[in-house]
């Protein structure tokens, strides 16, 4: 019988290497970005896009903490959070922090769609940039800094929570690296593999090198 101090696998090794690469890649758009190393800019975006794509995919068929229908609870469930934030029914994520999780997600994919059909107005363009009016691919462009703007500030909030949360002795990041934490009298969620989503990853990556990527990280190299 499992104990409150007793730890349990709840974090499988894609999702916690999602997680520090996703808060990496991040760090690299907004450095050369602000730099203007446009190749190396490109080059972490597809390679965050393979990331996202390959959550996406593991959100419907990973490990029970992965899956959306599995964290992902109803606005009254997190209103009663709130209330009650010491209340624990599930593994992983908690109400509150299901929703910044899409909301994150759904901030990169604006970042990366609409990058897509930025430019910079010298020499850069994104790949689908041909697809579209200049003026359509300009509004494109001034929605993907605001809508970094936006995600810096999730993150900050994002940060902010987290130490809130150590300081209450509920440490949220050495499980995202060791993939452990305590039972807390629940039975252990079901994991897969994370080599699976690797795998998966690897495969999303080559199709996004080999249609858009190649140009760009041969000239890198």
């Amino acid at each position: 019988m499992t104990t409150s101090t007793t730890k349990l696998p709840v974090w499988d090794g894609f999702i916690r290497g999602y997680h520090w690469l996703q808060a990496l890649s991040v760090l690299g758009l907004w450095y050369t970005g602000t730099e203007g190393l446009m190749d190396w800019h490109f080059s972490i975006a597809y390679f965050l896009m393979a990331l996202l794509l390959t959550r996406l995919i593991w959100g419907v068929f990973g490990s029970d903490t992965a899956q959306f229908e599995q964290f992902v609870r109803s606005p009254r469930t997190v209103f009663a959070y709130f209330r009650h934030p010491n209340t624990t029914t599930q593994h992983g994520h908690n109400p509150a922090g299901a929703y910044m999780v899409l909301f994150f997600m759904l901030l990169l994919l604006s970042q990366l769609v609409t990058g897509l059909f930025a430019n910079d107005d010298i020499i850069s363009e994104g790949p689908l940039a041909y697809l579209v009016s200049s003026a359509t691919s300009s509004e494109m462009t001034q929605l993907h800094a605001l809508n970094f703007d936006v995600l810096l500030g999730a993150i900050g909030l994002h940060v902010a929570a987290v130490f809130i949360y150590l300081l209450k002795k509920d440490n949220l990041i050495t499980p995202m690296i060791h993939g452990k934490k305590p039972s807390q009298g629940l039975p252990a969620p079901q994991l897969r593999n994370g080599i699976i989503g690797w795998v998966i990853f690897l495969v999303i990556g080559f199709v996004i090198y080999s249609y858009w990527a190649k140009d760009v990280v041969v000239y890198l190299f």
